[in-house]
């Protein structure tokens, strides 16, 4: 059995078949993605279209503080992975402005997963994409206690003087 999965917006040309059984492929990240910047209150990745925003996962200063591991995508369970695989790991390293260059890094990923691609950092933060953000467009990807835009004047991960204190 077939059926057609249309693609976020800007992530392919058009719909592509797909096969009962099969997986689906997993939004990548644009093509045309430029350096990492400050745009307003919050870090974007410029692009050819304009700035796009670019998020944290806001439970990962808790898994780190207590000392926890977070999962790759495709360990999530089954039914949250379709929301888990609507971010995507911005690559990195990525170029940034002298004001914003000592606080960007890069941190390795799974080689054998969905997205092996090294991932960039803000002030230890890993940083991700959203599959439906449009470039020059607002954020659409903030998600409650989960995913929020990176603002400029973040703090470190984890917080400097949270190594004695928890959730």
């Amino acid at each position: 059995m077939s059926r057609v999965v249309q693609p976020p917006p800007g992530q392919g040309a058009g719909p592509r078949p797909v096969t009962a059984g099969t997986p689906r492929r997993r939004a990548l990240p644009p093509a045309d993605l430029g350096p990492l910047c400050a745009h307003g209150d919050h870090l974007s990745v410029e692009t050819r279209r304009g700035p796009l925003p670019v998020y944290r996962f806001l439970p990962l200063q808790a898994a780190v503080l207590c000392g926890e591991r977070v999962p790759y995508a495709a360990d999530w369970p089954e039914h949250l992975k379709l929301f888990v695989y609507t971010y995507v790991p911005l690559p990195g390293p990525r170029p940034a402005p002298p004001a914003l260059a000592p606080l960007a890094g890069v941190q390795a990923r799974d080689t054998h997963g969905l997205r092996p691609w090294p991932q960039a950092t803000y002030q230890g933060w890993p940083l991700y994409l959203y599959a439906y953000d449009q470039p020059g467009g607002a954020p659409l990807g903030a998600a409650a206690h989960l995913f929020a835009p990176v603002p400029a004047a973040q703090l470190p991960l984890p917080f400097p003087g949270a190594e004695q204190q928890g959730p």
